[in-house]
């Protein structure tokens, strides 16, 4: 079968229990190719369970998932791995692998290609990290692991990108660097959705905003509609300015309410 260069990801009234205890509530929203998307919201929101249903690491308890249109659930599992790329918020290697071996796990959906080590090579110069390559993934500081996982999630040919906080543990240069990149993977077709707690990245390089708060939907739009001083008031409990400089969108958060 083709596979697929673009893909909309809809969740449809989606809903997750956790222990008895409502984690999301009738989340309802679309993700385009072309798009990058911020999944905002304070701790405990909802933001890591939406993504974990998204890419299917998480089966909700209402409502579906669906991939251009399909169940997500009738999907068999290793097309759904061709289809999206998954990075979770935390993760720790178990075997010291180099580098360039972590990252050539994200081709496994695709067999063993011929442009392999290319491709790996690739991936990691994206994220600065082509230094690492042969080094033990064990002996790396936290943010030089987050940049190989990165790697990992933009070596293969999914068109759809899902990475929870990907912007963790990263210094400022490389967290530029990185929204550049899912800026760029937006803009040749593929759909990327993040979540982030830095708002102002969020409003920079971002086409659409969801704000979560208790695990339901509190508003989405551009930056510009979600990051009123009402709302961010209400959700964050902080005033804030959204404004445009030399047209680029800026979030400032002030002062606690």
């Amino acid at each position: 079968m083709k596979e697929k260069k673009h893909l909309e990801a809809s969740c449809l009234k989606l809903g997750l229990e956790r222990h008895g205890q409502p984690v999301l509530s009738e989340i309802s929203c679309t993700f385009k190719p072309y798009e990058l998307t911020a999944v905002v919201g304070p701790n405990g929101a909802g933001k890591s369970s939406l993504l974990q249903c998204l890419a299917g690491a998480l089966k909700p308890t209402s409502g579906r998932i669906e991939l251009d249109g399909q169940d997500a659930e009738q999907v068999p599992a290793a097309r759904r791995a061709r289809l999206s790329a998954f990075l979770p918020q935390a993760e720790v290697p178990a075997w010291s692998l180099s580098s360039a071996d972590l990252v050539a796990l994200g081709l496994l959906p695709w067999g063993r290609p011929a442009d392999r080590e290319q491709r790996v090579s690739a991936a990691l110069n994206l994220v600065d990290a082509q230094q690492f390559a042969d080094r033990p993934v064990t002996q790396l500081s936290g943010g030089e692991l987050r940049r190989v996982q990165l790697a990992r999630l933009l070596v293969g040919e999914a068109p759809l990108l899902i990475a929870d906080e990907p912007t963790a543990a990263l210094d400022i240069r490389h967290q530029l660097q990185l929204m550049q990149n899912f800026r760029r993977q937006a803009d040749a077709g593929k759909t990327v959705v993040l979540a982030l707690h830095d708002l102002s990245l969020a409003a920079r390089f971002c086409d659409r905003v969801l704000l979560l708060q208790g695990g339901q939907l509190r508003a989405q739009g551009t930056a510009e509609d979600v990051f009123t001083p009402a709302l961010i008031g209400d959700v964050y409990g902080v005033s804030c300015e959204f404004r445009w400089r030399d047209g680029v969108a800026d979030f400032v958060p002030l002062d606690l309410l």
